[in-house]
């Protein structure tokens, strides 16, 4: 599942490009949606509060987080992935799945 490229911005993240977006404010705060620069794989959107500031920092973190502790196979099909960003402070860092399991 994509995103259009339109609009995107590149990050490398490890040796891997990823394309990743805000989305429109919503309900929830505002989206980071993550996908894999070169395939079409499975798509991760991270909610954050209104009023966090989504710099490439914070995006890299999350990508990080989403590929060590929850599951992300960016490279291959699947379910989004949607997480939750609790504390974008660096200090406390810290993504849960959402909405809770």
């Amino acid at each position: 599942m994509g995103i259009a490229k339109q609009g995107t911005r590149m990050i490398v993240v490890d040796g891997d490009s990823y394309r990743w977006v805000v989305a429109p404010n919503d309900e929830p705060g505002l989206a980071i949606v993550v996908v894999h620069g070169e395939a079409d794989g499975q798509r991760m959107v991270t909610w954050v509060e209104h009023g966090v500031v989504i710099a490439p920092g914070l995006v890299s973190a999350v990508i990080r987080e989403a590929l060590l502790h929850h599951g992300w196979t960016p490279r291959r099909r699947g379910k989004q992935l949607t997480l939750r960003c609790v504390d974008p402070d660096a200090a406390n860092f810290r993504v849960i799945v959402w909405p809770s399991r």
